[in-house]
């Protein structure tokens, strides 16, 4: 792949033109004067294998005029010309000094060219500050981006509140028995929009079918849709239960609430986030163990009282210090 990359950009640009494209770009000259090396050795080989071979020879476009410093060279790419020069120095005299073919200094290479033996200490320092201030320079570009959790982005997960939540006054305006599920109910909820919704609950051990037509309910809305038992189920009726869910009833908005209102927390009146925010970043799991009911009855989140048009939600029986889920 980088041979082929190589060989389309060379038989593009070459020379001058070449030289200019990649000037201060101290990388991409040292990949472009490698693959030049590399394969040059390649041509070297196919020319003493000739006499065996019938394809002939390709012709290679002349890249680079490579700087004077052994290759290969491998390195990390953080790294400035010092120290690619003292890398280059110290690979070029462990070879003089070993009678090294140059593979094997170019294998020694990667370890002096990320900061090892050979490099003075100025130079140690100099690639050590100039990684440091790079690291900052990513951090402050992360802290100023809101999509990667930055200043100005969406509140984070420790600010979460119930205003998360998109909880409606619903109407069930149809229930039947899922055909293979013996715990669900599928039912068409209206919430005030073009058409009912189609959600599933599981609700048979508790009430029986006629007691679930034309309730009132309370509907989480923002949820993903998903597949209940090959259902498509999209949202959740609020029930409030005991701890070990023997007991399950219905929260219900008060009479006289508005089909499709949302039900709002006292002190809390953000926006509802977005489904699939909802999904991802497991938004309900986070605050449902605070939606409860009180002493009364009554539906809270950390015990601020649930608000509609007509007053205050409410377990249907009266469930006090109940799980509303």
């Amino acid at each position: 792949a980088d041979f082929d990359l190589y060989l389309a950009i060379v038989g593009k640009l070459s020379g001058e033109a070449l030289e200019t494209s990649v000037n201060g770009y101290n990388n991409t000259r040292r990949w472009l004067e490698q693959c030049g090396a590399t394969l040059d050795e390649l041509k070297i080989v196919a020319a003493k294998n000739a006499a065996y071979s019938k394809v002939p020879a390709a012709t290679i476009p002349k890249g680079l005029n490579p700087k004077p410093r052994p290759l290969p060279l491998f390195f990390y790419g953080e790294e400035d010309e010092s120290v690619v020069a003292a890398a280059a120095a110290a690979t070029s005299a462990a070879t003089k000094a070993g009678g090294a073919k140059p593979g094997k200094a170019a294998a020694a290479a990667p370890s002096n060219a990320g900061g090892g033996g050979g490099l003075t200490d100025e130079q140690k320092k100099a690639a050590a500050d100039k990684k440091a201030a790079k690291n900052a320079a990513k951090a402050a570009k992360k802290k100023d981006d809101p999509k990667k959790g930055g200043g100005g982005g969406a509140a984070p997960a420790a600010e979460l509140n119930i205003s998360a939540l998109d909880i409606r006054v619903g109407k069930i305006i149809k229930a039947w028995e899922h055909e293979t599920a013996d715990k669900l109910y599928c039912e068409e909820i209206d919430v005030g929009e073009d058409k009912p919704r189609q959600i599933a609950s599981g609700l048979r051990p508790f009430y029986k079918l006629d007691e679930m037509q034309n309730r009132d309910v309370l509907v989480l809305c923002n949820l993903k849709p998903m597949n209940l038992v090959g259902f498509p189920s999209h949202g959740m009726v609020l029930c409030a239960s005991n701890a070990d869910h023997t007991a399950v009833e219905f929260a219900v908005p008060p009479e006289g609430a508005k089909i499709g209102e949302r039900i709002t927390f006292e002190g809390f009146d953000g926006e509802p986030e977005a489904q699939n925010k909802v999904a991802k970043k497991k938004i309900f799991q986070a605050l449902a163990p605070d939606l409860k009911t009180d002493e009364n009855g009554m539906v809270n989140w950390k015990g601020a009282k649930s608000v509609t048009s007509a007053g205050q939600c409410k377990a249907v029986n009266g469930m006090a210090n109940a799980q509303v889920a």
